[in-house]
């Protein structure tokens, strides 16, 4: 396994076949979930903060480019989950969020790269204009169905795990 820092937010994990067969994972059916797995073992989820994970399986081994995401999060409530599902299909695959099921509502956590989100989520969602202190109270109160990684996590199980 190769760790290579790409500036200061951001890091490329290289695992080749050997290390995936220890694993025992196969790169073709590697999910965000693996790497999520993988990445979170080399370092401390708390001290890494929110990541944004790129998979990219070769024949016999995986490149994983981590990235970090910035600022607090913004909140967005969906009605039903067709909505919540439709909303994700037209965003890119930079998307880190957390997912909340909260007083009849779903609510979706968003933390953005690079200060730019996906105009699709205003379009789809209604935002909630909540402080980053919200974020604790969904964790206390409401039920997590996701943390971090729902983005692709809705992709792989109801999007066909495209974009």
């Amino acid at each position: 396994m190769e760790i290579q820092a790409i500036g200061a937010r951001a890091f490329s994990v290289y695992i080749a076949g050997e290390e995936l067969e220890k694993r025992h994972l196969d790169p073709k059916e590697m999910t965000a979930s693996d790497a999520r797995r993988i990445v979170s073992g080399i370092v401390e989820n708390d001290a890494l903060g929110t990541v944004s994970l790129e998979l990219y399986p070769g024949r016999h081994e995986v490149l994983i480019f981590v990235r970090r995401s910035s600022g607090e999060p913004e909140f967005f409530a969906f009605t039903d989950l067709e909505t919540l599902l439709a909303a994700i299909s037209e965003c890119g695959e930079e998307l880190t969020a957390s997912l909340f099921y909260y007083e009849g509502r779903y609510i979706l956590a968003v933390w953005t790269m690079d200060r730019t989100r996906p105009e699709t989520l205003f379009e789809f969602g209604t935002p909630l204009y909540m402080p980053g202190e919200y974020l604790l109270h969904l964790r206390e109160h409401a039920r997590s169905l996701c943390d971090g990684d729902a983005a692709a996590r809705l992709r792989e199980a109801f999007c066909g795990g495209g974009k």
